[in-house]
């Protein structure tokens, strides 16, 4: 009786060392983070800095390394990841064509076949005017008698799905004219090429503080720190809370004990005053951290935003 004691409780000591070990399986390499586009754009400029803030804090000890997967409005890196199904030691840089590529095109993926980690901050899109323009505020765009020119990144990005929600919104004709890039977007509205164009603040931050350009309104639930004095669409009677969502992702079937070191190293990133003020400050990004469940039904409510508003253009069936 006395071995067969002995026995158990050796058994259960070594359950009990055993824990932390099967706890430290991951990760057993070094993190690669994707980044879907070239060298010096956001999700490379995010991922570079988050890569640097966590190791300068030693927020994890697991060495990381950013790579960039450029090609397909981040078609090449959904496939990159999908590839590595069930591995947690790749993170996976997302905003709007996350969602976007799949709807318009056929990849055979969609943003359910990998698992969210986490949202760490959003680009609220401003509506812009040149400040020594006719338009003074949102009231005199909408009082407008004639089919004004509204300029933005490309067709069905969300700067085109802003002034589409806009025109609805106010009964009003806008004439969408898409542009290759923030600089030909804030050039044409310069030259009064346009009425007003559609942006995240960081293109136009620089024209404001020149005196060349003027927000009118922001796509946020509330008004942000960085612009105070400047009204959301909402106050102003118009339901458009749309905003470039910047999150991770990692591969699908990943273990828990790797989703769960992810998103406590993100988490923890977060709530970093480096994150704060050599990330979001310094790129005009909002913070808005949503993890777990949180994201994930976050990613599907705005799916089914871009599904419906790309419908209605006639980009998809």
């Amino acid at each position: 009786m006395q071995k067969t004691t002995s026995l158990i409780t050796a058994g259960l000591l070594g359950l009990a060392l055993a824990g932390p070990a099967m706890a430290q399986d991951f990760p057993t390499r070094g993190i690669e983070f994707v980044a879907g586009y070239g060298p010096g754009g956001g999700h490379d400029t995010m991922l570079r800095a988050m890569a640097k803030i966590i190791q300068d804090e030693r927020i994890v000890d697991a060495p990381i390394n950013v790579v960039n997967k450029p090609g397909g409005s981040s078609a090449v890196s959904m496939g990159y990841l999908n590839g590595h199904s069930g591995d947690g030691h790749y993170l996976m840089s997302i905003t709007s064509s996350h969602i976007t590529t799949p709807l318009t095109t056929n990849i055979g993926l969609t943003f359910e076949d990998f698992t969210p980690i986490a949202r760490l901050g959003i680009d609220p899109q401003l509506l812009v005017v040149n400040a020594r323009g006719p338009f003074q505020s949102l009231a005199d765009i909408v009082a407008a008698d004639r089919v004004l020119n509204v300029g933005g990144t490309g067709t069905a990005t969300i700067e085109h799905i802003v002034a589409i929600q806009l025109g609805e919104a106010t009964g009003n004709s806008f004439n969408y004219i898409p542009f290759q890039g923030d600089g030909e977007v804030v050039t044409a509205l310069l030259s009064n090429q346009l009425d007003f164009i559609i942006t995240n603040p960081g293109p136009a931050v620089d024209f404001f503080e020149a005196g060349h350009f003027k927000a009118l309104a922001i796509s946020t639930e509330a008004r942000i720190d960085a612009f105070p004095d400047l009204p959301t669409f909402q106050e102003q009677g118009y339901d458009i809370t749309l905003s470039l969502y910047r999150g991770v992702t990692a591969a699908a079937d990943i273990s828990d004990a790797a989703r769960t070191y992810l998103t406590d190293m993100v988490e923890r990133l977060s709530q970093s005053d480096a994150w704060r003020t050599d990330y979001l400050e310094r790129n005009s990004v909002v913070p808005g951290f949503l993890a777990g469940d949180d994201f994930s039904a976050y990613l599907a409510r705005t799916n089914e935003v871009y599904r419906a508003t790309l419908t209605d253009l006639g980009v998809i069936d």
